[in-house]
């Protein structure tokens, strides 16, 4: 089978979409909504990461509450989940995989 030049333009335009899309989704795992914004999706972006920011607040609340620090609880909660329960991390934990799917919904879209 033999390849002609604009053959290899199309394989390699395919080639390039497939690497910002999976760079897009490692930067969602990362940061929920880096990808979005990585896409040009400036506004669901900037959700998401409104969202998921809310999220890991919303986690420490309880943290802030009883040891009246501001800055520690958040940094038990990224940093310190040995003493974190399941429950405790589900909420940001939604939010990551829904980004992810959300993304993956838009990059599906596009391509038709």
């Amino acid at each position: 089978m033999s390849t002609t030049a604009g053959d290899e333009v199309v394989s390699g335009v395919d080639l390039l979409e497939s690497v910002r899309t999976w760079i897009a989704y490692a930067l969602t795992v990362v940061l929920p909504g880096a990808g979005h914004l990585y896409v040009g999706q400036w506004k669901r972006g900037l959700a998401w990461i409104a969202l998921c920011l809310g999220s890991v607040v919303f986690l420490s609340t309880g943290a802030i509450v009883t040891e009246r620090t501001a800055l520690e609880p958040i940094l038990v909660t990224v940093v310190g989940l040995e003493s974190v329960a399941f429950a405790d991390i589900a909420f940001p934990l939604a939010v990551l995989v829904l980004s992810v799917v959300d993304l993956h919904t838009l990059v599906v879209l596009d391509d038709e």
